[in-house]
């Protein structure tokens, strides 16, 4: 049987953690904690497989985890039922992604199938764009070059004037058009 998981490398981290912000050696730490040095390792490396039994694991845990004074929790790797739901737990946080599809098949098409309208209105969309610029006249096409074409400065004159006399009609028009109505104003004032 292992007695190694991701839970036990976890704490053998803290143990470790503990003891080199400390400053200790492997070796001060089994002398000082009266400890094998293999069993030392064997905690910090979350791996229980030198104990001989979950006895020997547990107080050897104790006994170094008080000799640093820290207090982690005891992953009961010897427990069939607290690895599996650990497993469960550490499987479930490695693949969020895959589980958010797997339970959220509806969501997923739905999406695809938005994703695929969009492509086909683009494509659409950008057909039809050339069908009209094939069918626009030359003489309103854009004209992509830098020059400014116009026959000569002369003609240019000829339809700012002729553009001006067209909107002075229209205002003359239209404020005749004002003097037209018939309006009759009281010169009573509004009761109070």
């Amino acid at each position: 049987m292992i007695f190694k998981s991701a839970q036990t490398a976890k704490v053998g981290k803290i143990f470790k953690n503990a003891r080199l912000q400390k400053s200790l050696s492997l070796s001060e730490v089994s002398t000082e904690a009266v400890i094998n040095v293999e069993y030392i390792r064997a905690i910090e490396s979350g791996d229980y497989s030198i104990f001989p039994a979950r006895t020997y694991t547990v107080k050897y845990f104790e006994k170094y985890a008080n000799f640093l004074s820290i207090n982690p929790k005891f992953f009961d790797i010897y427990n069939a039922d607290v690895v599996a739901k650990a497993e469960k737990e550490e499987q479930s946080r490695k693949s969020p992604k895959e589980a958010f599809f797997t339970k959220n098949n509806v969501f997923a098409s739905v999406l695809l199938i938005l994703i695929l309208i969009a492509i086909v209105f683009l494509i659409n969309s950008s057909s039809h764009i050339e069908e009209v610029s094939e069918h626009t006249p030359e003489s309103l096409k854009i004209n992509n070059s830098l020059e400014f074409n116009t026959a000569s400065k002369e003609s240019l004159k000829y339809e700012i004037v002729e553009l001006n006399n067209k909107i002075n009609s229209f205002l003359n028009t239209d404020i005749l058009d004002s003097n037209k109505v018939n309006v009759n104003v009281d010169s009573k004032e509004p009761d109070a």
